[in-house]
């Protein structure tokens, strides 16, 4: 855990420090860790397991932001002073976190001006994930917006003549079809095709890549 992004340019006695002001939190499968609108009263790391984060529309639509899994940061706002939160984060499977309460983390902050500089850097990198999938939306056909969306998922850190990829996290074709903007009808032809084709393989709640540079073409295919 002390690998993560949050401790970056810090010391290691500084990150053991950080992390043993940290308060255990443990989630079960669909268990709410924050809701949107709430106070931020603490900033977690996942130790292990993944969350979902979503938003409620204006119209009472639930929208998928993105999943966050071990050694990702949630609910950085805390960070910043007194706002909301901005998400709803669920346990997709068991969940583990560390925690660290607003009071608590403001001394942290005071103390180690390098973390907030951290936990801001990670806010604009999930900001920057979302304008790219804005970008997508608005230039790419639904083939290339979800095979992005597979390779971010199964991992984004792989480089080219890694075949066998697998989603971590439990991942339904209705949640596939949230993150790229299209419908369950057409994801799950799009899927069935690919798996003729032998790119993936797909099972309930369950997305593996089969041939992950097949399916890098299919993305950047012009």
């Amino acid at each position: 855990m002390s690998n993560s992004r949050l401790f970056d340019e810090l010391a290691a006695d500084v990150r053991a420090r950080i992390v043993q002001a940290g308060l255990r939190r443990t989630l079960r499968r669909g268990e709410t860790l924050i809701r949107q609108g709430e106070p931020a009263a603490a900033l977690f790391l996942v130790d292990c397991g993944y969350l979902k984060l979503t938003q409620l529309t204006a119209e009472g639509a639930e929208v998928i932001v993105r999943f966050v899994g071990p050694w990702d940061p949630v609910g950085g706002v805390a960070a910043v002073g007194a706002m909301p939160y901005p998400v709803t984060a669920t346990a997709c499977d068991a969940v583990e976190l560390l925690m660290w309460p607003r009071p608590a983390l403001v001394e942290l902050l005071d103390r180690h001006p390098q973390l907030k500089t951290n936990i801001l850097r990670e806010m604009t990198a999930h900001m920057d994930d979302a304008l790219t999938r804005l970008r997508e939306l608005a230039t790419l056909n639904v083939s290339q917006r979800l095979a992005h969306t597979l390779l971010r998922l199964t991992g984004p850190h792989e480089g080219a003549g890694v075949s066998h990829l697998t989603v971590p996290h439990a991942l339904t074709r209705q949640e596939l079809a949230e993150l790229t903007g299209t419908t369950l009808f057409t994801v799950s032809r799009v899927l069935t095709d690919w798996e003729s084709a032998g790119l993936v393989r797909s099972t309930r709640a369950r997305v593996q890549v089969l041939d992950a540079d097949r399916l890098r073409d299919v993305a950047e295919a012009e």
